[in-house]
């Protein structure tokens, strides 16, 4: 008795955890990206320079697999003119390099690049063109057409990005959907299993937990996690077939499987995916094989298979999209999509058991026994469900401003349009758990106690023979043959409702491979006539403001005002407006738009009366400049600007 009060109190404390867990996750935000998306590049998208640059450099939003990250320049005759080295550089995982070959000509060139996520595994193509411009100043013109990724030695295209399901974007959805299916399954079979016990004082309640069990360890738990096994290797062999252009060989090959598996945080995570299926499957078998256990082995069990579960949902939370938020609230958002995925097996893990695994051990049952053990488990059910529903609607919204930058890409990108299909669904779960919840099994509880009393009074009187007697047998008849029909309505919603789940999970795997279309688009498309733009002039950043202390003017000049070197010019008034050169000067810079942490820029004299430096703008974007004037009595003087800096 004092176990069973022990094991409650444990289940009561978990269930307090997962609401609170939310509740300290959506405290902090998180931001999180689509693939590793080309945020900017030296030369920029659409530049015409003036002289010829000695390299290519790509910026992109999450850390690259460098075995599988690859980019080549190509003039408008199609030539290769790169140096065939690109690589991500060693000071930056985030950042792609490729020297150009010497002496190139004015012409229009074509980059064309690929990155492999280090922190979701997701594959990506793209490109973008940059003009050099002729001596005499004219600009050339394209009419060609960009190049396909076949340039890389890869895939001819992405169809992931563009919202369509090439050959190895649908075996990539196949394999991600079958992971999802397996998981959520799995995981909620533990949990049912963990958090709704029959009662131990009915025997004919233990019994059916008893068929239950070991109809689940028989026929699905080995099969379930086998298929996320093999699944998983799946996965990784649709990151090999969207690399290597479809080729199955070079997909399938030792070296392509291990440099996938062995890079980056993706792959330590879907490494340990794959060790603990195994830990499970190993546990399985021995709850197979291991007919006589001791009473501690048995009550350890399913423990054992719920941590196993939870380390599951961990590892595929951290070879997600979660993983490429940045580093400082990387936990948060983890925590989120762990707890979205944790929903999804609470609620809808547990409608496949019920329909997979409890319901079959119900039938041919007594139709009082059944509806008693019906009723008596999807009440303890509820609390799960609830927990779910709540979790999934509070995550599921947070997750899509996460991954989404815009109103409008609901209904403009193949993922925004699967996102709405996915709400669709859940709204139709949704209503279709509310009916059995609210109206099917309160009206199946009061018939069924109706038939109870009738059915206890019926054979109290069995011996008596008067015409009362047989009414009340007739009224038992009549409530039995209703609590049947109620009980067989209520089973089918039960076992057609976890359709609607699946459907919700097959769209989490479209959304999976539909990342991509999510990046704002960086090229002209293929097979389209180019005309690179007219690159307005950039005008330096020149700003007047006051220190704080109202106590110095400062004339602040920015040049060119564009990503990449600066020089940073400061004048230094006094309050009586006379030029002040006997202080120190030091600025400053933060990225506004993204975090890249803070540098200083020590100016120094130039012997006119100002104060200059070189410092670099590392990106495009919203720019906050700190100056700070520091005094020969060593106080300190201070002002914030902000501005834009262009590309």
């Amino acid at each position: 008795m004092k176990n069973l009060q022990s094991s409650n109190f444990v289940r009561r404390v978990c269930l307090l955890a997962l609401p609170m867990a939310l509740f300290l996750t959506l405290l902090l935000p998180a931001t999180s990206e689509a693939h590793a998306i080309l945020l900017r590049s030296d030369p920029a998208r659409d530049a015409v320079l003036h002289n010829v640059p000695a390299q290519v450099r790509m910026w992109f939003s999450e850390d690259l697999n460098p075995t599988f990250s690859t980019a080549t320049v190509v003039n408008s005759a199609n030539q290769r003119v790169d140096a065939k080295d690109a690589h991500v550089a060693a000071s930056d995982p985030r950042e792609m390099d490729l020297a150009l070959q010497p002496n190139i000509q004015p012409s229009v060139y074509i980059v064309i690049w690929r990155t492999q996520s280090a922190d979701d595994g997701h594959v990506l193509t793209g490109s973008f063109i940059f003009t050099v411009a002729r001596s005499d100043g004219s600009v050339p013109t394209f009419n060609g057409t960009i190049p396909s990724q076949g340039a890389l030695g890869g895939s001819t295209n992405n169809n992931g990005a563009t919202g369509q399901l090439d050959g190895p974007t649908l075996f990539s959805f196949l394999m991600v959907t079958l992971v999802d299916l397996g998981v959520v399954f799995w995981v909620g079979a533990q949990l049912w299993r963990t958090f709704v016990p029959q009662s131990e004082d009915d025997d004919e309640q233990k019994s059916i937990q008893q068929r239950e069990e070991l109809r689940f360890d028989r026929l699905f738990a080995l099969p379930a996690l086998l298929v996320i096994l093999v699944a998983n290797i799946g996965v990784l062999v649709g990151q090999g077939l969207v690399i290597s252009g479809g080729n199955l060989g070079q997909a399938l090959s030792f070296s392509t499987l291990t440099g996938l598996a062995s890079n980056g945080r993706f792959g330590t995570y879907w490494t340990m995916r794959e060790i603990v299926v195994v830990l499970a499957l190993l546990v399985a078998i021995a709850t197979l094989l291991i007919k006589q256990r001791s009473r501690l082995i048995t009550a350890a069990i399913p423990w054992i298979n719920l941590v196993l579960g939870l380390a599951l949902l961990i590892a595929v939370t951290l070879s997600g999209h979660a993983a490429a938020t940045n580093n400082d609230i990387l936990v948060y958002a983890i925590l989120v999509d762990w707890l979205h995925l944790l929903a999804a097996a609470l609620w809808i893990g547990g409608m496949m058991y019920i329909a997979l695994v409890y319901l079959p051990v119900l039938k041919g049952l007594a139709t009082a026994t059944r509806t008693k053990a019906l009723l008596t488990s999807l009440a303890r059910f509820s609390p799960l469900a609830l927990t779910g529903v709540v979790i999934m609607a509070l995550s599921g919204p947070f997750n899509a401003t996460v991954h989404m930058s815009s109103f409008d890409q609901l209904f403009t990108t193949a993922y925004g349009r699967t996102l709405d299909i996915k709400v669709l669904c859940v709204v139709a779960l949704l209503i279709t758990s509310a009916t059995h919840v609210r109206l099917f099994r309160p009206q199946l509880n009061r018939d069924y106690k109706k038939f109870t009393a009738s059915l206890e009074s019926v054979q109290q009187e069995a011996e008596t023979e008067d015409e009362q007697a047989a009414e009340r047998t007739e009224q038992s008849k009549r409530l039995e043959g209703e609590v049947v029909r109620q009980t067989t309505r209520l089973t089918k919603v039960l076992r057609w409702e976890p359709l609607l789940g699946v459907a919700v999970l097959v769209c989490t795997g479209l959304m999976s491979v539909f990342g991509g279309t999510l990046l704002p688009p960086v090229a002209p498309q293929a097979n389209q006539a180019i005309t690179p733009l007219p690159v307005a002039p950039i005008k330096p950043f020149n700003a007047t403001v006051q220190t704080s202390d109202k106590l110095y003017t400062i004339q602040l000049n920015v040049s060119p005002n564009r990503f990449g070197p600066n020089i940073f010019t400061v004048k230094v008034l006094d309050r009586n407006g006379k030029q002040d050169s006997n202080v120190g000067v030091s600025i400053y810079t933060t990225m506004l738009d993204m975090d890249m942490g803070t540098d200083t820029v020590n100016l120094q004299p130039d012997g006119k009366g100002s104060f200059k430096a070189t410092g670099d703008l590392s990106m495009p974007g919203h720019w906050q400049l700190r100056i700070q004037i520091r005094t020969l009595d060593n106080k300190l003087h201070e002002t914030k600007v902000r501005f834009e800096a262009s590309e």
